[in-house]
């Protein structure tokens, strides 16, 4: 199992931002749309020349001149070790709890097994983006996430399960990196939910890519998402570190 350290670099890899920019050590991200990850200050570089308040309020103004409120992911691994605090002195509030996981590939396909139909391609097909753009996050943001796509290029994997020849029911997004594979994006149509489309997507992409000799697969998931929460154990998943964000302003 990877360090946290080592997980975390993973993720900041496999969710490159629109726009970045180094801040004495940490990573200012921004890339519209609603994924946190894509805008906020990846803060794993220990503290440079900077003292903390000033490098808070670089980043600030930062955010302030792309029209955004400051963000920070905070894992085990932030730095310094009294951001979190300090953040939360300055009225920033706790946002997106979530867990990063990982699992060996070969427990995923065994244990994800389906009959479903489903594929794994390189480009984007009409049904998975019919999904994408229909009913998940990214619906409302389709030119930002067509820019992520666009951005990872020949890294995606993306798969889609059907329920019957003419009904898309899930899709999920496989980034590759590293000799390892993220899995993103997991999103059933809702009213096709609990009938297996989840399961087929994992199992798919983790055929796939043991395939291409991938050794283990790692997703981040909400804390709260009981139901993926379930769903990621059952497949092999094993959490790794719990972490949060701390948004400017109020509540």
């Amino acid at each position: 199992m990877p360090s946290a350290l080592e997980l975390e670099q993973r993720v900041v890899d496999a969710w490159p931002a629109a726009e970045s920019e180094e801040l004495d050590g940490w990573l200012l991200r921004a890339s519209g749309g609603p994924t946190h990850r894509g805008n906020s200050a990846a803060t794993l570089g220990a503290a440079g020349a900077l003292s903390l308040d000033e490098r808070i309020e670089r980043a600030e103004r930062w955010y302030a001149e792309r029209g955004r409120s400051a963000m920070f992911q905070i894992g085990p691994c932030a730095q310094p070790a009294q951001l979190d605090q300090r953040l939360e002195e300055r009225g920033y509030r706790k946002s997106g709890g979530a867990i990063a996981a990982v699992a060996p590939t070969s427990s995923v396909e065994q244990r994800s097994r389906s009959e479903l139909q489903t594929c794994v391609e390189f480009q984007p097909s009409a049904a998975w983006l019919s999904i994408a753009e229909g009913s998940s996050r990214h619906a409302s943001s389709r030119d930002t996430f067509h820019g992520f796509l666009q951005r990872l290029g020949p890294r995606c994997r993306y798969v889609t399960v059907w329920l019957a020849p003419e009904q898309p029911a899930a899709i999920c997004l496989g980034i590759t990196g590293s000799g390892r594979l993220s899995v993103n994006a997991m999103h059933t149509v809702p009213e096709l939910r609990k009938r297996g489309a989840a399961r087929a997507a994992l199992h798919a992409l983790a055929a796939h890519a043991l395939e291409d000799g991938c050794p283990e697969l790692f997703l981040l998931v909400e804390s709260e998402n009981t139901a993926a929460r379930t769903l990621y154990a059952h497949s092999g998943f094993q959490d790794v570190y719990a972490y949060h964000y701390r948004v400017q302003g109020g509540p």
